[in-house]
């Protein structure tokens, strides 16, 4: 299954902005990824984020796809993030979309 372009538009914001903007991303706070999220919403629309919560979902009802794979394939990182932080990712990101009013 092909990517939607806000999977795409998220994964350059995310890798281009972690470390620099968002430090505190990789937290075990509740909401430590939450400003990831609105910045994404900010530049891109709501539109983009239902469509990447949409895609989210389909992804993780998929236990057997490995969506560390997938990222490193689809997305414009340059390293690695293994399958169960993509999914974490993912379910952080849809349960903030679910959220949004």
């Amino acid at each position: 299954m092909k990517p939607p372009q806000s999977f795409y538009d998220f994964t350059l914001q995310l890798h281009q902005d972690l470390d620099l903007v968002y430090p505190g991303w990789d937290s075990d706070k509740l909401d430590a990824r939450h400003e990831i999220y609105e910045d994404f919403r900010q530049g891109y629309g709501d539109q983009a984020v239902r469509e990447l919560a949409k895609y989210g979902k389909k992804l993780l009802a998929d236990n057997e796809t490995d969506l560390g794979s997938l990222w490193f394939r689809e997305s414009k990182a340059d390293w690695v993030i293994p399958d169960k932080g993509v999914r974490f990712l993912f379910k952080d990101f849809c349960d903030w979309a679910a959220s949004v009013p």
